[in-house]
């Protein structure tokens, strides 16, 4: 990317296709082959539709859920993104908090881009 303005256009649509749940949206921002890994959570992914399924998939553990942002880092074609993550427990997801229950958390996100769209994305989740 080029410029400021292009890292944060990028990275706002990224959050707002996300917390909307517009999955054709997210899906757009992303290459064909991204990669996308999350350690804490033992996921690796590989293909657009692999990671926006997961998302999509997501969405029903977390109806609610929204990333807040909190800072962006950017040079070359490397970000980093700090941001907050909240939102309510469905019940759905085996390794979240019963129903009703609130899901919390800190990520760190390090995209890599490659033609103006995210080609690999890892995530590092911290407390909060």
């Amino acid at each position: 990317m080029s410029t400021s303005t292009d890292v944060n256009e990028l990275v706002h649509e990224w959050v707002d296709a996300y917390n909307q749940q517009d999955f054709d949206r997210f899906g757009a921002v992303l290459t064909d082959d991204v990669v996308y890994t999350c350690g804490a959570f033992q996921l690796a992914f590989t293909g657009r539709d692999a990671f926006v399924d997961h998302i999509r998939e997501y969405a029903g553990a977390v109806p609610d859920r929204t990333l807040t942002l909190k800072r962006v880092i950017a040079e070359g074609d490397a970000i980093a993104i700090e941001t907050d993550f909240a939102g309510t427990s469905s019940g759905a997801h085996p390794a979240l908090p019963p129903a009703g229950q609130p899901v919390t958390a800190t990520f760190c996100t390090i995209l890599h881009l490659r033609g103006g769209r995210i080609a690999s994305q890892t995530d590092y989740l911290g407390g909060q």
